[in-house]
Formats: structure tokens, C-alpha cells, sequence
């Protein structure tokens, strides 16, 4: 490794190229604090410049760089950026706004001595010169602006190629590339200054130009740093992990699988465009909350691909660690990056299935809505190893995750806690590991029965049907869970003779017996007042002995038997009537679940009951659990 400093002039006057390798991270340097604060340094050398005043040099930070043998002799000496693509980006993007500003005032002496900062010259003889010809080459989603920006030649063009779009009724433009809006911010600020010094000091614009190019020239330096062979370069990177904006569990992992790719000599931009350009999208980069933290959805599939393959929790601070740790084993896991890759894809698609579903228009059979309506996402690492590494056939798959849904739904009808399911469905995976195929259903069925406690039994039948009919199942905070339960209620009441399986999208839960009571609904020939329905120890007198059923009654009011589905347009006429005009509103419900009424005469605590207990039986049916472990 040699270290040395270079001024601005050394770093770009030569026949060369830096290459930003793929597994850099987007251009993500902004105008606080990065842009301004190297102007502000710019200005305060440029100012020295004009006043004739020696200065010492002004140092920007490190560049690591690692020189890559050529493939051909007329290939342009390139150098992969280890580190320093933020700063090196950024002074080219300096430079052009410099170019543009004095070709626009052809100065052509500053013109050609700038443009040789920014392109190699004899395109002609060059191996790719499309490539070739421009002295910062950056990774693939950042290419095609800078090339725009580069090529373009004036700031009027930048602004034509990018303008600023308004959409209707949002007060701020769209968001444009960082590249562009640097380049913008350099463009107005070379501007401005050079035609406030030129009024202040008396001196031509020109001249202005030509010291402020010169501070750029000589009073910045970088400190070059350039591998040898043998020097780890991935090992370099990782410890610069915390300059600048840090970086991303998954910016690390592609790092990793990158620079095996260099040394591969593989084809960095196939690779990329056949695989990871798949992750490079707004689905993977949106940030969702996972126990508190935020992770990219990126960082947290990768974490989930990791607990599949390996069964063991996965910190998620620790994932580019852990990731290393497993893939460098003797011999290698995967015969190529190649292959790495198309196996990360693969689980990707199959997370993003759940993961990205929108569940509004999904039936509630649907494994996907399940998990998004009873929010168990730690299921899904579980889930991706049946589907993709357990060697499952479809019908030995559907037979496991039908397993696994009636476990998670039985506990959440029950509201039993979720907080160790992180654990318990990496355990499982742990334990399914090495099992034949036709041995997992097994091994599945056993890890599942064999817990205990609030964390992780399987509710037996006889405690969900007690839990039907004692406990209140309705919670404002809670409803997706129970609609997704009366949907399949009502699927289940429906025979293959029943026409249309669908059931209509929009129902709302509706109690039977309604929560505001008192008008309509007598209790003992009584009719009770509001105040007493809600607070029953504020009842005079007469009515003391009702205090107790009147707490009876609105402790079912919120139990299964008491709960069904309506649409929106049924809801509102029904909500808080007599069961006379209830049952004759529900005529107009086509579902099962309200034909039930029908026949009824009156509905009062001992039918909710047994309603209850009939639609428990049918869960208990439709999500069933084994007796014992096979």
C-alpha cells in the first residue's frame, strides 16, 4: 500500500480512469453539509488566490484506489475507487460546472484546460471508447446523468435534459438526481462568485476564473492511496465504513459479492443487470419498522434469506458479518458469484411476493393476507425455507403451510403473544435442516406442538371454543384479524353447490346485539337508561338487582357468537336497532353467516353463546390442530 498526496491537477491531468466498482452505493453526497461547506473551502482559497497569499494545502480526505491490470493496449489505465466515489463525484461535478461556466463565456484556455480534467483524449485508439473517454466512470445507476451532465456542455442544457417538474396540487417539484442538483448548485455558485469578485476587486471575470481554477489546482489535495498487490481491499472498505453517511447492512453485503466479482473478471455490468439491478428499486430501498427499528426492505430480506439458509437468529446490525461468515466456507457454497446471485434473486421474488402483495384485493385463503392480517412477518424466513430449500413437492408444501397458518391463526384469535416468534420459527428451521423431504410435514407438526406457555402453545380445540364463547374477541386496534376469521366462517358454511365463492370486498364487523343497547334492547322487560347500559354501579335503586346482567350482557357484546359481516350500506340501517329490524335488514345479506338469523325469534345472552360455540367448532374445523406429534 502507497500513500501520497496528489493535488487536483495530478488526480485528473493523466491518461486515466477511475472506476467506481458496482458494489458502491448510489451518489448520495447533498448540499448540507457536503456541497456547501467544499465550496465555502473553495471560495476561502480562491479569495487567497486573488489577494496574492501563500496558503497551505487544503486536504479533502483519502482515496483508495486499486490498479487493474489492462485487457488490452489500447485500453485507458484504469483504477477501481475503493473508497472516495462521494469526493471524487463531487469534484467533477465541480469542474464541468467550472467548464460550462467559461466555455459559456469562451474563455477558451479555461475551457480546454477543465475539459482535460474531465476526458481522456484519442478516442479513436481506445478499446471502448464510450467508456473509456471520461475520467470517473460510475456505477450503473448513477452513469447515465453523470454521462448527460458531462456531455451536455452548458448549464442550460443540464436544466433542459432534467427540468423541474410540478405535479398537480403538491407545493414542491419532483425530487431530481443528486448529480444534477450538484452540478446546478456548483453552475450558480461559480457564477455568482466570479462576478462578485470581479466587481469587488477591480479585476476581469476571466481573471477571476483563472485563480479560482487555480486554487482548485493546487491548494486541494486528496491523500492517494494506492493498494498493492495482496493488500485486502474488501477488508479496507469495511473499516471506512463509518466516513461519511454510513453504510447500510446490505451496501456492505454487495460490496462482498462485488469485489468477488472483480476478481472473478467477470462481467460487472451483466451481473448487475442480470441480477442485482432487481434490488435497485423503490419496493427494496422503502424503509418499513420492524420491533421498533427501521430497516430498507433490502437489509431485512437479506437477513430473512440468511435465517433460512442457516436456522440460526440473525442479528440485524450483524448481517453482512454473519453473511460472510457463512458463504467463505472451504469449499465454497457457490460455484460462482453468478450463481450467488441467482439464488439471492430467487429468494427476493419469493419475499417480495408476501412481503409486497397488496392484501386489499386478496381472498382470505390467501397465505399472504394472512400473514399481513395478523402481522406475524417473522413467519416469513420459515415460509421461505418450505418453499425454497426444504425440496418440498407442492402437495408437501400446501400440507406445511397449512400447519403453520392454523398455528399462527388459533393464537391470534386468542391473542396469545407473538414476542418469541422471531425465535421459534428459526428454531424450526434449525430443526427441519438435513430432514428428507417427506419427513418435514412431521418434523414441522412436532416443533409446533411441542411448545408451551403464552409464547408458543398451539391452543387445543377446547380452549378456543372456551375463548369464543367467555372471551371478548372484538378490539378497534385488532379487526383484520377477526374479518379475516369471518370470511373463512362464511367460506366454510358455503357448499360446492353455492354460487359465487368470492366474498364481496368492504364488509365491516357488525354486533348483533349492539354496543349502544339501551334504547331497543330490554333487559328483563326493562328498558335500561344509556348512562347505567355503560356504567352499571351508577344504577338507582329499582334497578340494582340488574346490575349483574347487565355486565353479563355487555361482556358477550364483544364475543364471537355476537359478531358477523355487513357492507357498508347495510351497516349504518342496521347498526343500533331492534332485533326485529336487525333480522330484517340482514334478509338483504347474501351471506351464511347472517342467513343464520333468519329463523330466529329473539337474540339475547344464551344464543350469542351458542352461536359462539357453533362458529368456534367450525374454526376449530376449518384451522384444526393434530392431537399429537406423528
Amino acid at each position: 500500500m502507497q500513500a501520497n498526496p496528489r493535488t487536483i491537477d495530478a488526480l485528473f491531468n493523466s491518461q486515466l480512469r477511475y472506476v467506481v466498482p458496482m458494489f458502491q452505493r448510489l451518489y448520495v453526497w447533498e448540499e448540507n453539509p457536503q456541497w456547501s461547506t467544499l465550496w465555502e473551502d473553495v471560495v476561502e482559497k480562491a479569495d487567497l488566490e486573488i489577494a496574492g497569499t501563500e496558503t497551505v494545502p487544503h486536504y479533502l480526505g483519502a482515496l483508495i484506489i486499486e490498479g487493474v491490470r489492462p485487457s488490452s493496449p489500447r485500453e485507458v489505465k484504469r483504477f477501481l475507487v475503493i473508497d472516495g466515489q462521494q469526493r471524487l463525484t463531487t469534484l467533477q461535478l465541480l469542474l464541468c460546472a467550472f467548464r460550462d461556466y467559461a466555455r459559456k463565456n469562451d474563455w477558451k484556455t479555461l475551457d480546454r484546460t477543465t475539459a482535460r480534467y474531465l476526458a481522456n483524449s484519442d478516442a479513436d485508439v481506445m478499446e471502448r471508447p464510450d467508456e473509456e473517454v471520461y475520467k470517473l466512470w460510475p456505477s450503473t445507476l448513477n452513469r447515465d446523468v453523470f454521462r448527460a451532465i458531462v456531455s451536455g456542455g452548458s448549464r442550460g442544457e443540464v436544466e433542459k435534459r432534467y427540468p423541474l417538474i410540478k405535479l398537480p396540487r403538491k407545493r414542491k417539484p419532483e425530487p431530481r438526481s443528486n448529480l444534477v442538483e450538484a452540478y446546478l448548485f456548483f453552475a450558480r455558485s461559480v457564477e455568482s462568485w466570479v462576478t462578485q469578485t470581479s466587481t469587488k476587486s477591480g479585476k476581469t471575470g476571466e481573471d477571476c476564473a483563472f485563480a479560482l481554477l487555480q486554487a482548485l489546482q493546487q491548494r486541494f489535495h486528496v491523500v492517494e492511496i494506492a493498494l498493492s498487490e495482496g493488500d485486502d481491499a474488501q477488508e479496507i472498505f469495511y473499516s471506512l465504513n463509518s466516513q461519511g453517511r454510513p453504510l447500510s447492512q446490505s451496501d456492505l453485503l454487495r460490496s462482498l459479492i462485488f469485489m468477488r466479482a472483480e476478481r472473478e473478471r467477470q462481467d460487472r455490468d451483466k451481473i448487475f443487470s442480470d441480477y442485482w439491478s432487481k434490488f435497485e428499486t423503490p419496493f427494496w430501498s422503502t424503509e418499513i419498522k420492524r420491533a421498533g427499528r427501521t430497516y430498507s426492505r433490502l437489509d431485512l430480506g437479506l437477513r430473512y434469506f440468511l435465517m433460512a439458509k442457516t436456522g440460526q437468529l440473525i442479528d440485524a446490525r450483524r448481517v453482512n458479518e454473519e453473511y460472510r461468515r457463512w458463504v467463505g466456507v472451504v469449499p465454497a457454497r457457490y460455484p460462482s458469484v453468478r450463481e450467488e446471485l441467482a439464488d439471492l434473486v430467487r429468494y427476493g421474488e419469493a419475499y417480495q411476493a408476501y412481503e409486497g402483495a397488496s392484501t386489499a384485493g386478496l381472498p382470505c385463503t390467501d397465505l399472504r393476507r394472512v400473514i399481513a392480517d395478523l402481522d406475524v412477518s417473522t413467519v416469513t424466513p420459515l415460509i421461505l425455507y418450505l418453499e425454497l430449500e426444504a425440496g418440498l413437492d407442492e402437495s408437501q408444501r400446501t400440507e406445511c403451510l397449512t400447519l403453520l397458518e392454523a398455528f399462527v391463526v388459533r393464537r391470534a384469535f386468542m391473542r396469545e403473544e407473538n414476542k418469541e416468534y422471531n425465535k421459534l420459527f428459526v428454531e424450526i428451521i434449525g430443526a427441519l435442516r438435513g430432514l428428507k423431504p417427506e419427513s418435514v410435514l412431521a418434523g414441522l407438526r412436532q416443533k409446533l406442538l411441542s411448545g408451551g406457555g403464552s409464547t408458543r402453545r398451539w391452543p387445543s380445540d377446547a380452549d378456543l371454543i372456551e375463548h369464543a364463547i367467555g372471551k371478548p374477541v372484538f378490539d378497534p386496534q385488532r379487526t383484520s384479524v377477526l374479518r379475516l376469521v369471518l370470511e373463512r366462517l362464511e367460506l366454510a358454511q358455503r357448499g360446492k353447490k353455492t354460487e359465487g365463492h368470492d366474498i364481496p370486498p368492504g364488509l365491516q364487523i357488525e354486533h348483533v346485539l349492539p354496543q349502544s343497547w339501551a334504547a331497543n334492547w330490554p333487559l328483563r322487560g326493562m328498558v335500561i337508561p344509556a348512562g347505567v347500559t355503560s356504567l352499571p354501579y351508577l344504577a338507582k335503586d329499582e334497578l340494582k338487582e340488574l346490575v349483574e346482567p347487565i355486565r353479563q350482557r355487555n361482556s358477550q357484546l364483544q364475543t364471537l357468537g355476537n359478531l358477523t359481516l355487513l357492507n357498508k350500506y347495510l351497516n349504518p340501517a342496521a347498526s343500533n336497532g331492534s332485533f326485529d329490524s336487525k333480522r330484517a335488514e340482514y334478509k338483504h345479506s347474501v351471506l351464511r353467516l347472517n342467513r343464520y338469523f333468519d329463523g330466529l325469534d329473539g337474540w339475547d345472552e344464551a344464543a350469542i353463546a351458542d352461536r359462539g360455540r357453533k362458529l368456534a367448532e367450525m374454526m376449530c374445523r376449518v384451522w384444526p390442530r393434530p392431537e399429537q406429534a406423528a
